[in-house]
């Protein structure tokens, strides 16, 4: 899969419109009671990145990045301002002995229950390793997430394993179509410029 390492710019992405979604089979019955289904196991986000428009330089530079990835070729980085970080974020609660390295993941929790979210875009420069609450060296793969670090003693009680970080959602243009209005500001000249996140980025 064609992914390029690059991030939309940051004055075009505070304006985005959009979020996390999941696709749920919901089925009404006649007694009025329903059964739901997940049809996907992670949620895939969507937004709209036209409303961060705001100039005609603004313009000229969603152009050039949106030729850069011909439509809906290739792939690249998005940063959700409402949802980039993890601080603490538990990464193997019980380290046996041995392990070399670990994937990023991200916890969200309520209620009893917890959604983890594989993070495989991490903020190079932005990731620090802890063995409980000691900070040990570590070196990140900024395409897929895995840190590596020294082999790892267990322990009594088992030591845990933990990041903090900073990170952007892999995504792609989902038209292959830039609809441009000829007009006077460039605020009017894009009506709709969707994104989604890409899952399959190896």
């Amino acid at each position: 899969m064609s992914f390029d390492e690059v991030r939309l710019p940051s004055k075009i992405e505070f304006g985005a419109v959009g979020g996390p979604r999941f696709r749920t089979e919901v089925v009404v019955l006649g007694s009025g009671h329903e059964q739901r289904n997940a049809e996907w196991s992670a949620s895939r986000a969507r937004w709209d990145v036209a409303p961060g428009i705001q100039s005609d330089a603004d313009l000229q530079t969603i152009i050039a990045f949106w030729y850069a990835r011909q439509g809906r070729l290739r792939g690249f980085r998005f940063k959700d301002h409402t949802d980039f970080t993890a601080a603490g974020q538990v990464l193997i609660a019980a380290v046996a002995g041995g392990e070399t390295s670990a994937q990023l993941v991200r916890d969200y929790t309520n209620g009893g229950r917890t959604y983890q979210r594989t993070i495989a875009k991490p903020v190079a420069g932005t990731v620090q390793l802890y063995r409980d609450d000691q900070a040990i060296a570590s070196s990140v793969d900024t395409a897929t997430g895995v840190v590596s670090f020294a082999a790892l003693a267990g322990g009594s009680p088992a030591p845990v394993l933990s990041a903090d970080f900073e990170f952007d959602v892999p995504v792609r243009f989902d038209t292959d179509t830039l609809a441009i209005r000829q007009v006077t500001h460039a605020r009017d000249a894009i009506a709709g410029l969707p994104i989604i996140e890409i899952r399959d980025i190896a």
